[in-house]
C-alpha cells in the first residue's frame, strides 16, 4: 500500500511542470502601405512596462516568442526607419 502511494505521489510532483501555463506569440511584421515584410525588426514583450521575452523577425518578417508566461503584455516593434 505505501508503494502505491509513493508511486502515486512521485508521479504528481514529476508531472507537476507539465501544466505550467505558458504561451507562444507568432506574427509577421508588415509594412501598412506597401504589405512588404519587414526583415529584421526587433520584437520586445512588456509588462507594466518592464521588458519582458522578446525576438528578432527573420527575413520574411516572421517573428516567435516562446516561452511567455501567463499574463498581459505590450508588444513592441522597432525597425529602423519606422516609428515604433
Amino acid at each position: 500500500m505505501f508503494r502505491k502511494i509513493l508511486f502515486v505521489v512521485l508521479a504528481l510532483i514529476a508531472t507537476n511542470g507539465l501544466f505550467a501555463q505558458s504561451g507562444t506569440l507568432k506574427g509577421k511584421i508588415i509594412d501598412k502601405e506597401t504589405k512588404e515584410p519587414i526583415p529584421f525588426a526587433a520584437v520586445q514583450l512588456l509588462q507594466d512596462g518592464v521588458p519582458g521575452p522578446g525576438a528578432p523577425a527573420d527575413f520574411d518578417g516572421n517573428y516567435t516568442i516562446k516561452p511567455i508566461p501567463a499574463g498581459r503584455y505590450t508588444v513592441i516593434v522597432k525597425v529602423l526607419g519606422y516609428q515604433t
